[in-house]
């Protein structure tokens, strides 16, 4: 596992690990709430940077890294809806899949039905965000496997994150490239869906990846 030290809210450094070959991160106990608009960025950065890593099939049974207990599978809700992870019964902390974790932070929302339409009247077939089997869109509104609804990543809530980590001056530098970068994100998810079996989540993230370039 990778190691980051992220900023907490209080500004205080807080230890996450970050595993591309299982496609989750190991938060300490509470440390997922107490991250600062910042840290989420650079955790969303990662994500993207390591896009293409081949991924293992999240096992069965996951132990903890501190006590070697077995995890356990739960649930919580945020704004966005409701999202997963698996947390020690000790306290010790919890591992959540990336997927899981843009959902918490509200930045992936299943879409109107408005949004749903626009979808099926481009493309016929999407992957599943959540375990990679092919959602019929036609007929079918969530994956027949594991029951995740189609979601999209949110480019009003990437926005929203931007901006409340950056300062006055540097959100000013950043006003012309957000307004060009505003209007794309408009047009999503249109914007990538010419492709065959595309990924929702995975279209988001290479739409607005740009945007975070511009971001220190």
């Amino acid at each position: 596992m990778k190691l980051e030290q992220l900023e907490q809210h209080d500004h205080t450094k807080v230890r996450v690990d970050l595993c591309f070959g299982c496609g989750g991160i190991w938060f300490g106990h509470l440390v997922s709430l107490q991250l600062a608009p910042a840290a989420v960025i650079t955790l969303f950065k990662e994500i993207y940077a390591h896009r293409g890593d081949a991924r293992r099939p999240v096992a069965d049974r996951l132990s903890c890294p501190r006590c070697n207990g077995c995890l356990s599978h739960s649930f919580d809700l945020s704004k966005a809806g409701r999202f997963s992870y698996f947390t020690c019964p000790r306290g010790d902390g919890r591992f959540t899949p990336f997927y899981q974790f843009l959902r918490e932070k509200q930045f992936v929302r299943v879409p109107t039905s408005v949004e749903l339409e626009h979808i099926r009247a481009q493309v016929g077939q999407i992957t599943c965000s959540e375990c990679g089997a092919p959602i019929d869109l036609q007929h079918d509104s969530e994956c027949e496997y594991c029951h995740a609804p189609v979601s999209f990543l949110d480019p009003d809530a990437v926005e929203k994150a931007v901006r409340m980590w950056s300062d006055v001056e540097h959100r000013r530098a950043l006003a012309p490239t957000q307004e060009a970068v505003a209007g794309a994100l408009q047009r999503m998810p249109a914007g990538r869906l010419d492709q065959r079996d595309p990924d929702l989540i995975s279209t988001g993230i290479h739409a607005i990846a740009r945007l975070f370039e511009h971001i220190n």
